[in-house]
């Protein structure tokens, strides 16, 4: 029964997680995990008779190897013949690094997050499963994690004011093989799978090993589930420590009660502040355990200097600690919205410009010449830490401000600003 393939019936329960979805994107690479995660959304959509979200295919040319525009065009004619829609999302890698694998991760998650707020997509469905989860545990097991690390991947998590959903993760990879088969439909293999310079390829073939030793996946991926269950309890802790202690601004940074900060326990503290950190500084992923750490103990006895960390600045003071984007060392890249268009800028803001609107305006940030002559025209009315005034989200038209949303700042209607990451904060 192990590697039957998954059953009509049991989609209802993996795609339970898309109640309240209305457009949902799958992200797929054309291997058989994202495959089979795309077939099984077909079969039940098909199953809830038009009751259940839309759905759009995503799929990444990461230009890492020859032949990859070629299977990102083969995805989007599987995905055609499903009924989806699909968009072949391109990234640039320039340079070749050591960290290719986790920056072509980031890369895709980025271009994923920017086409789903452009396009009214409110959640991210991917094909992590149960095999990925073990080996995620082994991997941070060899780096020492705390509970955070050996918990895994989580089933839910947000990423840009996106929902990030993964309904296959307790689901072993020889079953999403075998739906495929028993549907014939096709997949692709990575070369990189079998590419020792990766650490997953290495642990791949060491678990085999681990198995005779009775170290199963499964047994793997069962710890991890339920040391998940004690990360939700912490983690719903510090949201509430977050609601009760921290007050987020629209214009991106917020300010944490120095005296609750300090008295929390650490474990709360620490996912405390990283949230903040995540939301603030709008990273793809949590700053390390052993970073947090160091900054924790820097914290206690900083005495009112600076620190950075994760994009961020934190400033701590006797009353509060000021947590602002940094600027200098990285500046946000400039988005250009025609009328109508929509967007996500900075990984922080959902922007728009109105249909009404004449012409195409360029969304960057304030910076200091921007900030002084908004300032000078608000007057008194402007109130922000100066340490926020560079990052500020703001529209223009050639080198003139059109609107700072944030400070309620408009010399032309129709530029709008969300801040996406609020729900890191609750």
């Amino acid at each position: 029964m192990t590697n039957a393939p998954i059953s009509t019936e049991e989609c209802e329960t993996l795609f339970a997680c898309l109640d309240g979805v209305t457009h949902a994107g799958l992200g797929v690479s054309g291997g058989a995990d994202s495959m089979a995660l795309m077939q099984l959304a077909s079969r039940w959509r098909e199953r809830a008779d038009g009751g259940g979200p839309d759905f759009s295919v995503l799929t990444v040319d990461h230009g890492l190897r020859a032949g990859s525009a070629q299977e990102a065009g083969w995805v989007s004619e599987q995905a055609r013949e499903l009924g989806f829609p699909c968009t072949i999302l391109r990234w640039q890698p320039g340079e070749k690094s050591s960290r290719i694998q986790e920056d072509a991760r980031a890369a895709r998650y980025g271009l994923m997050a920017e086409h789903a707020h452009a396009h009214g997509l409110d959640a991210l469905l991917t094909a992590h499963h149960l095999d990925d989860q073990a080996e995620t545990l082994l991997m941070r097991l060899g780096r020492g994690s705390g509970l955070d690390g050996l918990a895994g991947i989580p089933m839910y998590g947000h990423w840009a004011g996106l929902r990030v959903l993964r309904p296959l993760l307790d689901m072993p990879k020889t079953r999403l093989v075998e739906t495929l088969k028993a549907s014939g439909l096709e997949w692709l293999e990575d070369s990189s799978n079998d590419d020792t310079r990766f650490e997953r390829v290495r642990l791949r073939r060491a678990m085999d090993g681990l198995k005779s030793l009775g170290i199963s996946a499964d047994a793997m991926a069962r710890s991890a589930r339920r040391l998940r269950r004690a990360r939700e309890a912490l983690d719903r802790t510090a949201g509430q420590f977050l609601q009760a202690n921290c007050q987020l601004d629209d214009a991106g940074f917020c300010r944490i009660n120095a005296q609750a900060f300090s008295h929390a326990p650490d474990d709360i503290a620490l996912r405390a502040v990283a949230r903040a950190l995540q939301g603030v500084g709008g990273q793809a992923s949590l700053p390390r355990l052993s970073k947090l750490e160091a900054l924790l103990e820097a914290l206690k006895t900083s005495e009112g200097a600076a620190l950075t960390l994760a994009g961020c600045q934190l400033v701590p003071g006797e009353s509060e600690l000021l947590i602002v984007r940094e600027t200098g060392r990285s500046v946000p890249c400039d988005l250009v919205l025609k009328p109508g268009e929509c967007g996500l800028w900075d990984n922080r803001y959902q922007v728009s410009l109105d249909t009404g609107c004449s012409g195409p305006v360029q969304v960057r940030a304030l910076g200091k010449t921007g900030y002084g002559e908004v300032r000078a025209r608000l007057g008194e009315a402007v109130t922000l830490p100066e340490r926020v005034a560079e990052s500020l989200v703001s529209f223009w038209l050639n080198e003139r401000v059109l609107a700072v949303p944030p400070l309620g700042y408009s010399s032309s209607a129709g530029c709008n600003a969300k801040f996406v990451n609020s729900a890191l904060f609750s």
